[in-house]
């Protein structure tokens, strides 16, 4: 009876102004009337279309990071420490993945559970025996429907105490995640800083090296002495 007013309402409104619109609220106002299992159904509609637009983010991000690590690569290749650049570049991507991966798992997981808690639905159901005064072929629904029906309040406990746990282990998992990222962050900061400050001895012992030559040569200059010649190379002498 319920799908025929609908139908009978979707027809009628198709000939009226903004019948569109009506007529997308109406499967949505139907569901909610109809029952739990409606309800429940649009809950795993809407989880679903979450975990693709997670999918989807994820994936972007990914794309992104490939491209500027591109770009980061190409920009190191112009510094005189280009390898200590590109370790920085590359930690920072395989966090960045570190960081979508988990995410990733997260997805696959709940996706997983889900299914798997569906499967259990279904097969308890077959199980259940059935009553003695039930009708000759009747199904699990008829007995779906002559269950009492659960105490809403322990029910909601019972919820409210699952989504709890869900919540501590996300806390405790991010700020696991989070303590990883400073510990590498702190690492490639001083790795970084060592480069720079190796880098740093090299230029000046070249600069003083150049300036004991110069100063060599401009004593000798100024005594009237012939600069001395260079040493032969080492494989000369040998």
């Amino acid at each position: 009876m319920m799908k025929y007013l609908a139908l009978s309402l979707a027809a009628l409104l198709a000939c009226t102004p903004g019948a569109i619109a009506l007529a997308q609220s109406a499967p949505a106002a139907a569901a909610s009337a109809s029952g739990p299992n409606d309800a429940t159904t649009s809950a795993r509609a809407a989880s679903a279309a979450h975990r693709k637009a997670e999918h989807d983010r994820i994936r972007h991000e990914r794309e992104a990071v490939k491209a500027q690590r591109t770009k980061d690569e190409a920009a190191c290749y112009q510094l005189f420490a280009a390898e200590d650049c590109l370790k920085i570049v590359r930690a920072r991507v395989r966090d960045a993945e570190t960081r979508l991966r988990a995410q990733e798992i997260e997805l696959n997981d709940a996706e997983r559970k889900e299914k798997a808690a569906d499967r259990r639905k279904s097969i308890e159901e077959k199980q259940r025996p059935m009553p003695a005064n039930t009708p000759a072929g009747a199904g699990p629904d008829a007995v779906l429907r002559n269950k009492p029906a659960a105490d809403p309040q322990a029910t909601k406990a019972q919820r409210d105490h699952e989504a709890e746990l869900r919540a501590q282990q996300q806390r405790s998992n991010l700020q696991k995640h989070t303590e990883e990222q400073k510990s590498r962050a702190a690492e490639n900061a001083e790795r970084a800083a060592q480069a720079r400050a190796k880098h740093a001895e090299a230029l000046k012992a070249a600069e003083e090296r150049r300036a004991r030559v110069e100063k060599a040569q401009a004593d000798a200059a100024a005594q009237g002495r012939k600069p001395a010649a260079p040493l032969p190379p080492a494989s000369a002498a040998q």
